[in-house]
């Protein structure tokens, strides 16, 4: 069984099956999601801007069902892979084994890496697919000339909504979830179309701005979650599970050393995410910039802010149990003198 490790050297050179089953599994949603990328936004002469509107969302689901079919596009094409190989004979292992056994095994093997991505971690690493190719479906087919082909009184309803729950200036009182403000964008294109923010809100681009960012709004935290799904394993092989709190394994000197670099390193990651989830989440006229393919892919990178978020949430844990056991070390070191 090869050694189990928890920092970056080592998983550099690491051979884990999980990993290994996500590069292939990623690879695959990848392939997909390109060529859902290269043609969406197709137009068939003859029909309307709605029914090509129509014929681009059936050919998005029919990308997104290639998409869920993974496992079938795995043991098509990669079925001779040592990593199919490994993951074949584990089975066959845990097959031979009882019921009580086989989950003592089984955790184990989850714990090092030594499993293939389960089925739940798929189907996040399909959500993640399916979602981000919507924004292009989005960009390329729903929005023609910066106005939404089809406004039916739902998404209108929508639009109106987020506006009523945008923070406006030049007040900025009465914070709301959304915030727009034309005059510091680093988006030159609203500063050049609209002379003030109410301009923007009420334009056909405006209204579509809105509803595409109450879509990202909606699905900030099921992105987040599906992340932490994929890649909390591996965050932590990579060196997060050194932040683990353990009460009895660590000296009270230990013990304080940790705690300060802690809440460093916490405050540090708080700011990166209340920075990237306050662009990603709350920021109008960042979502109006990227309504084109070109600022879509050269922003997408920003997307890592969710990386910062669950590492955030990881080390913040830590700093709460240390600071606990930190408390209960003190208080067992002051009874001595009593």
């Amino acid at each position: 069984m090869p050694n189990h490790s928890d920092n970056i050297q080592d998983w550099i050179v690491s051979n884990r099956l999980y990993e290994d089953n996500l590069f292939y599994y990623a690879l695959i949603i990848c392939f997909w999601f390109f060529v859902g990328f290269s043609f969406l936004g197709f137009e068939l002469e003859g029909f309307s801007l709605k029914q090509n509107l129509f014929f681009n969302f059936i050919y998005y689901l029919i990308i997104c069902v290639c998409m869920a079919l993974c496992p079938f596009w795995f043991r098509l094409f990669f079925w001779k892979t040592h990593t199919a190989k490994r993951e074949q004979a584990i089975n066959a292992y845990l097959d031979e084994l009882d019921d009580g056994d086989r989950q003592e095994i089984i955790d184990y093997l989850d714990k090092i890496g030594q499993l293939a991505m389960r089925p739940t971690q798929r189907r996040a690493l399909v959500f993640l697919g399916s979602y981000f190719l919507f924004e292009i479906f989005f960009i390329s087919a729903w929005v023609k000339d910066l106005t939404l082909v089809w406004q039916p009184d739902w998404v209108m309803g929508i639009a109106e909504w987020i506006r009523a729950n945008t923070t406006l200036p030049p007040l900025n009182v009465d914070r709301k979830l959304f915030m727009l403000d034309i005059h510091t964008s680093s988006s030159i294109l609203l500063r050049q179309m609209y002379e003030t923010e109410y301009d923007f809100l009420n334009s056909d681009f405006g209204i579509a701005t809105l509803f595409f960012h109450f879509i990202r709004a909606l699905n900030f935290f099921p992105i987040l979650i599906a992340i932490y799904l994929v890649l909390s394993n591996v965050l932590g092989w990579v060196g997060l599970n050194k932040f683990k709190a353990e009460y009895q394994e660590i000296s009270f000197f230990s013990h304080v050393k940790k705690f300060l670099w802690l809440s460093f390193l916490t405050f540090f990651l708080l700011l990166l995410v209340l920075g990237g989830g306050g662009k990603l989440f709350m920021d109008i006229e960042f979502t109006a910039e990227i309504l084109n393919l070109y600022y879509w892919l050269e922003n997408f990178y920003l997307h890592i802010g969710h990386v910062f978020f669950i590492s955030a949430f990881f080390i913040s844990i830590s700093w709460f149990k240390t600071g606990v056991a930190l408390v209960k070390l003190t208080t067992n070191r002051i009874k001595q003198f009593f």
